[in-house]
């Protein structure tokens, strides 16, 4: 207010000035000295009035500086306190990871000054995520007795630490308590125990579900019978993930029972863990109960939401569990589909083999026997070089039947969705010749025997995927037995087919069951002819060559595990990797062997094998792979074959450490492990081997109890042999043997005194009988004289008999 008052009267000097000059225009003097004085007056009150509003502005930035002072005075105070009393950790580092500050709670969570430290010796874990091997900058971390959410600013390198414990451990009991159901079913169990008395089927049954039982038991989860054969089990994630980490040892549990009574009764299960309604939880058990028997049975399928299938078991042999229930029901399904549709489509895998050929022809004759328009799908750019073969042998003898062969561009053009198309010797997309093709027609039917794997093809009408059988040929040439129909073969098409049974079963050596054996015969029948099928997988010489040069090329993992690397100049396919793996199998003590070999500039192929009791197929799912347990193999996108190898290798090791140990009775001596009737033990795929080549037997109790008989009587045996030997010494060391030798005109002897010497002239003496390879001369006897020479009797019996050397 004060400074408009001024400037009103610095104005009103102003304006009477002028008007005294105005006035007094008449008296210049006057005039002039007012002027001035005016002027002076003017000037003084402007510089008052700037003064004056300098003075107020300093005071009110005076009073703002002092106010903005205890502002951050306080803010201040504020930080300190938040950075030393909250509590949340601050760790401030520089561009090498060392601690430049960390406030007080940081240092009460570390137990440690941290400043000039590294992090790298602080907490690996959140150096790691600092260097990049973790990607995330917010994630949970445990220190000590405590867990902290950890927060990293990159841009301002600073690290915030949160304690989570209360929330995590509420998030683990969350996790921990959400629902499982598990179906659980005793494969061919009706079938097994009808060939026991009436008065054991009950109490074999009891067994298992007396181990059953008591496995719940022990894991506190609730288990019932639904049927004969089909339990129900319920429980909560922890306790499925203390089985998960057990290793469901009930599968070898239920498989001892079953090796006791000589019956083959295995367990499956599915198991769901996901927090949804359980009427949708028990479907999906169901639908994994359903996966672990089409991949064969004796396993465990466990799907727990939000990760990867799980695998369990799986490791028996299952060629003789099926029984023919479920392909006579399948031949009546697929004999209503021909009678509905009027054109069939075959389709074999990519790259069929000979099991796969023959299937399709198998097929194709079926479908020909309900007078269908019929056709296999073959693409000749991408055959086995046997089926090459096949088809170049058709072109001379069976010309027609290339009538009934269509190329995939073909099918893809000429195939709707009315019409019926038969996928057989796959079931997956990854093995599929071209999915479009599959995706043209609603009615699709499978028949495999492969184990299914998780990319199966959906939506089948008749999906019959039998493991257990040989090969797919098997399951064909059963159903064409079922069929109502008369299927007209002729004795070339017979023979492709059994030569796709003895592909596969490797002249009869693995998977092969009692059934094999009925559909190779049912195939003769047919006119199939042995020694063409000799023609067709004869090998010609090159081959020979290089499956030698190539085994020379294998390496050993764990004494047991063969290895070859073809090189690419010899340009392999996959039938070569096949055959390369079935010669490395011969090699002595090989349980499993795998080739590997480049099948396209970005893919490298593996063709596995194994034995009786190790399952090639869960190795090579891990490659995304899949087959049979004793027969698979996988495709994989890369141009690095020598880390595909170091996979596997790695694969094999985790395996080998994984393997539950099992005890085995010696039946024959073996070198390095122990001799006959030793209880040895070893892990399990070496174990199954020893058992499956007469090696050993399983240390049941029923083995043990006879091996305990017969080490008590083998006991005695040698307790009295020891007491004779013991005599035979007391005996023979009082009874001094002489040994007539000639001496030479130089007085030397002629050669030296022999253990066979002393032998003959003791028999001949005392008439007592010592094995001269019991005779230990240390010394050479090459003058005449007294010895004194060990007799080794017994392994705790040495006598020590003196030998006279005389002139004869």
């Amino acid at each position: 207010m004060n400074d408009i008052r001024n400037l009103v009267f610095i104005i009103l000097g102003i304006v009477a000035t002028l008007i005294i000059d105005y006035v007094m225009i008449d008296y210049p003097t006057f005039v002039w000295i007012f002027s001035a004085l005016m002027f002076i007056v003017i000037n003084v009150f402007i510089q008052l009035y700037i003064q004056r509003k300098k003075t107020k502005k300093i005071v009110w930035l005076t009073h703002k500086l002092d106010d903005t002072k205890d502002t951050l005075s306080r803010k201040d105070i504020v930080e300190k306190r938040i950075a030393n009393d909250l509590p949340i950790g601050i760790i401030i580092y520089d561009q090498r990871y060392n601690i430049k500050w960390a406030n007080g709670y940081s240092k009460d969570i570390f137990e440690n000054v941290l400043e000039q430290r590294t992090l790298e010796m602080v907490n690996t874990d959140i150096y790691d995520h600092l260097v990049g091997k973790y990607h995330e900058d917010t994630f949970v971390t445990k220190v000590y007795t405590h867990e902290y959410e950890v927060e990293i600013d990159r841009d301002e390198r600073i690290i915030y630490l949160t304690q989570v414990t209360e929330r995590e451990e509420l998030k683990r009991r969350y996790e921990a308590s959400v629902g499982v159901i598990a179906m659980l079913n005793l494969d061919n169990l009706d079938d097994a125990i009808s060939v026991l008395d009436v008065s054991n089927r009950s109490f074999v049954q009891g067994r298992y579900l007396e181990v059953l039982e008591a496995w719940g038991e022990e894991y506190s989860f609730y288990i019932t019978p639904l049927t004969n054969s089909k339990l129900i089990a319920v429980m909560n994630k922890q306790t499925l993930m203390n089985l998960v980490k057990n290793e469901f040892k009930i599968v070898e549990t239920v498989a001892e029972i079953s090796r006791e009574y000589g019956i083959l009764v295995t367990l499956s299960a599915g198991i769901a863990c996901s927090n949804i309604k359980l009427n949708k939880l028990g479907d999906i058990a169901n639908d994994a109960l359903d996966l672990a028997l089409s991949r064969g049975g004796d396993q465990i399928v466990v799907n727990i939401e939000g990760n990867d299938l799980m695998y369990f078991g799986g490791n028996t042999n299952t060629a003789e569990k099926r029984t023919r229930i479920t392909t006579r029901t399948n031949t009546q399904k697929l004999e209503r589909l021909f009678e509905e549709k009027q054109r069939v489509f075959i389709m074999p895998h990519h790259h069929p083999d000979t099991d796969a050929f023959g299937a399709a022809i198998g097929v194709l004759k079926l479908a020909q026997a309900y007078n269908k328009d019929a056709k296999i799908i073959i693409n000749r750019d991408d055959l086995d070089k046997t089926v090459f073969k096949i088809l170049q042998m058709m072109e001379y003898e069976y010309i027609t039947f290339l009538d009934y062969i269509i190329t995939p561009a073909k099918a893809l053009e000429t195939i709707t969705k009315e019409d019926l198309l038969i996928l057989v010797d796959h079931h997956s997309y990854s093995q599929n010749m071209d999915s479009k093709i599959v995706g043209k027609t609603k009615n699709l039917v499978i028949i495999d025997h492969h184990r299914k794997l998780n990319d199966a093809i959906d939506g089948a009408l008749i999906s019959h995927i039998e493991p257990y059988a040989s090969s797919s040929v098997e399951l064909v040439t059963e159903m064409i037995d079922l069929t109502t129909k008369d299927v007209e073969l002729n004795n070339f098409e017979a023979t492709v087919m059994l030569s796709g049974i003895i592909v596969d079963t490797n002249n009869f050596m693995y998977r092969t069951g009692s059934r094999t054996f009925e559909a190779s015969a049912y195939l003769r029948k047919y006119g199939a002819d042995t020694f063409k099928v000799k023609t067709i997988l004869r090998p010609g010489l090159e081959e020979i060559q290089l499956k030698s040069q190539l085994l020379t090329l294998a390496e050993v993992i764990h004494k047991r595990f063969s290895i070859v690397i073809i090189p690419r100049d010899l340009n392999p396919t996959r039938t070569l990797l096949a055959k390369v793996a079935d010669d490395l199998l011969e090699i002595e003590d090989t349980v499993a062997s795998f080739a590997i070999g480049y099948l396209g500039p970005q893919t490298v192929g593996i063709s596995a094998r194994s034995l009786e009791g190790f399952n090639v197929q869960v190795v090579m799912e891990k490659f995304n792979g899949g087959g049979h347990l004793n027969n698979a193999g996988a495709q994989i996108e890369t141009d690095d074959i020598k880390q595909v190898r170091l996979d596997l290798i790695q694969i094999l090791n985790e395996t080998v450490s994984e393997e539950k140990p099992m005890k085995v009775i010696l039946i024959k001596d073996l070198k390095g492990k122990g001799k006959k009737g030793q209880v040895i033990e070893v892990a399990t795929g070496y174990g199954n081997y020893l058992l499956s080549s007469k090696i050993a037997i399983e240390a049941t109790q029923q083995n043990l109890h006879s091996i305990e008989l017969e080490k008590a009587k083998q006991e005695e045996v040698e307790r009295k042999t020891l007491e004779e030997m013991k005599a035979l010494k007391e005996k023979i060391e009082k009874l001094p043997v002489k040994v007539f030798v000639k001496i030479g005109e130089n007085g030397k002897l002629f050669g030296k005194v022999n253990s066979k010497q002393i032998a003959m002239e003791f028999k001949k003496q005392h008439k007592l009988t010592i094995d001269k390879r019991k005779i230990d001369l240390k010394q050479n006897i090459a003058s005449l004289g007294n010895y004194k020479v060990e007799v080794k009797l017994h392994k705790n019996v040495t006598a020590t008999i003196e030998v006279l050397v005389v002139e004869e």
